[in-house]
């Protein structure tokens, strides 16, 4: 009788296992880092899975293995704790750390540049992008009839959160629009009536709302939601400055035509971890006209626009990411 319990209790166990969502990694484990960019023959290993071909955007867990074979291979990964970037050359094989690269095998060496985060690891948030783990809750609503086209006008919202931040929306010919801020906790922090569809808050409507704060805003016209509630941070301003100079970065290698996919990745990850959700989706967009068979971006474009508050356009990314034969389990 006990040894027919047991059986019981084990196949019971396999049963439950089987239909738990597979992970790239164990459950409790995030992003450390994302590559960058790839040269030659350049090969990843999760810790659950064998050698594949690294790619661009690929996500790098601790634990993973890096590999460069052959002559002229490379790899430029990020690191997201201070956002230094770690470069092997070929014929390396490394072992990732929380934030660092441990060689394991080849004779030349890992080069490591400073940090280009001046706040370290606590200052700015994790990329959002790389970080939030799926659970089904995401989706709700994403199957409702119509929902794509519903979430469409908050798609084109945008807002400059620089001080004092700035708002637009499309117009849904309503004759006045009400303007919403959110506080974290919940509640309304800031309310205004205006006309048209922009709005910059004046200083003083700017100095009522606490600087490096994540806040919500949407919009209302009568009982009719015009932009539905998403984030935004208020920056401080070291942040502001910071932000600022990797935008000038970004566009100055873009007028003189040296945007390399590196660049691109690295304005992703800033606007990620100081929440410019709308300037997130324009690169990331950018980026999937660039490689749109690469699932990774789709991975990315999921968790953007689950933070514009657009559950089926999330869903459609997500379901594309599978298509490519990508992997991004979502949980209970």
């Amino acid at each position: 009788m006990k040894k027919t319990k047991i059986c019981f209790l084990l196949l019971i166990s396999a049963l439950f296992a089987m239909f738990q969502p597979a992970a790239a990694q164990g459950p409790d484990e995030v992003p450390v880092a994302v590559i960058s960019l790839v040269w030659g023959e350049v090969t990843l290993k999760h810790s659950d899975s064998d050698y594949q071909p690294a790619r661009w955007l690929d996500p790098i867990y601790p634990g993973d293995l890096v590999k460069t074979t052959g002559p002229g291979s490379k790899l430029l990964i990020t690191f997201f704790s201070d956002n230094h970037q770690e470069v092997m050359g070929e014929d390396i094989t490394a072992n990732v750390a929380a934030d660092k690269l441990v060689k394991v095998e080849g004779q030349n060496t890992i080069r490591r540049d400073p940090a280009r985060n001046p706040f370290g690891a606590g200052g700015v948030e994790n990329p959002f992008i790389y970080t939030h783990k799926l659970v089904q809750d995401d989706f709700k609503g994403a199957d409702v009839p119509g929902a794509l086209a519903a979430e469409r006008p908050t798609l084109q919202a945008r807002v400059r959160s620089g001080f004092p931040p700035t708002f637009a929306w499309k117009d849904s010919g309503a004759a006045s629009y009400t303007l919403n801020v959110q506080k974290p906790e919940g509640g309304l922090a800031w309310s205004k009536e205006v006309t048209g569809t922009r709005y910059k808050l004046t200083r003083d409507e700017g100095n009522s709302l606490l600087k490096g704060v994540d806040y919500k805003w949407g919009v209302t016209a009568g009982t009719e939601t015009v932009v539905r509630e998403y984030e935004f941070m208020l920056l401080t301003l070291p942040l502001k400055k910071w932000f600022d100079e990797q935008v000038a970065i970004f566009d100055k290698k873009r007028d003189l035509d040296k945007l390399q996919r590196s660049v691109y990745t690295d304005y992703l990850l800033v606007c990620s971890q100081v929440l410019e959700i709308d300037r997130a989706m324009e690169i990331a967009e950018k980026m999937r006209k660039m490689d749109p068979n690469n699932p990774r971006i789709f991975r990315i474009l999921t968790r953007i626009y689950l933070r514009k508050g657009c559950p089926a356009h999330a869903k459609a990314a997500h379901d594309k990411l599978v298509k490519l034969g990508g992997r991004d389990p979502i949980y209970p």
